[in-house]
């Protein structure tokens, strides 16, 4: 039992829900023509939330029932803000293409986070 949510753990959460949600974003304000790309984003977006659920269940069968509600809150401010900034700063369009290998990256390194706390 872990009293308190692993530092790595935390960043990787934030990067992988920023990236999601970049994508969502991105999606719903869509202006392109591409209609590929636009079913690329929603493909991302749903992919990426059941591995994001996955994630957080998987989390939940190593820890207490409240760390997994705590990382998802905290994911979801801290990535939405911090993502939805850098969307302005850098651009939707720029910080999308980066997302499709963003959020993958981030889960993989968030999985194997939570599968090395097992005691």
């Amino acid at each position: 039992m872990h009293s308190s949510i692993p530092i790595p753990l935390m960043i990787s959460w934030v990067l992988f829900f920023g990236f999601v949600n970049t994508h969502q974003r991105h999606a719903t304000h869509f202006q392109g023509a591409s209609q590929g790309y636009l079913f690329a984003l929603y493909a991302s977006v749903i992919l990426g939330c059941l591995v994001g659920l996955a994630l957080l269940v998987y989390y939940f069968t190593q820890v207490s029932w409240y760390w997994p509600l705590v990382l998802f809150l905290v994911g979801s401010l801290v990535g939405g803000l911090l993502f939805g900034f850098l969307d302005v700063k850098i651009g939707l369009l720029g910080m999308s293409l980066v997302s499709f290998i963003g959020w993958p990256a981030s889960a993989i390194w968030a999985f194997f986070i939570i599968r090395g706390l097992h005691p």
